[in-house]
């Protein structure tokens, strides 16, 4: 981590970074995932394996992979926009009405649709490769109750 310090200024967006470098190199083991040609499917070229997923779970495993520090359960409505952003593209709702209220059901105080969301997310990575592949891909829950995945986004 000094080297990281030595290289990146301590501008708030570098700390950012700086802290994102460090859970990577953390976890040395890079999973990319490639999101496949259609809505809900995703790649792992190291499995050489395809899982799909449904609108609302693909849109979580986006977000979530686009956070490697994690998320709290509660903080997805601080990411309203982009869950927004990410749902537009995975759905198949032309009503705003429709996916707004999708959406809000999944930031929900209750949580009620997020935490089973987690779970069949989990579920289809496990029933693809196998609990102890699988590990690494499916979105977990930390002793702080920060959500995260180890995957990262790759290009096609």
């Amino acid at each position: 981590m000094e080297s990281l310090s030595k290289i990146l200024p301590s501008h708030p967006e570098c700390q950012s970074l700086r802290k994102k470098l460090h859970i990577m190199s953390k976890n040395s083991i890079f999973r990319p995932v490639v999101p496949g040609p259609g809505r809900g499917r995703f790649f792992l070229p190291s499995e050489s394996v395809e899982v799909r997923l449904t609108p609302i779970e693909s849109t979580l495993y986006r977000l979530f992979m686009a956070h490697p520090e994690g998320l709290l359960a509660d903080d997805l409505v601080l990411h309203w926009k982009e869950v927004c952003h990410i749902y537009s593209q995975e759905s198949r709702f032309d009503d705003p009405n429709l996916r707004e209220d999708v959406l809000v059901s999944l930031c929900s105080e209750s949580k009620r649709v997020f935490y089973p969301n987690i779970a069949r997310i989990k579920r289809k990575f496990v029933d693809a490769l196998g609990a102890r592949k699988a590990r690494g891909y499916y979105i977990k829950r930390n002793s702080k109750g920060v959500y995260r995945t180890l995957a990262t986004l790759a290009t096609a």
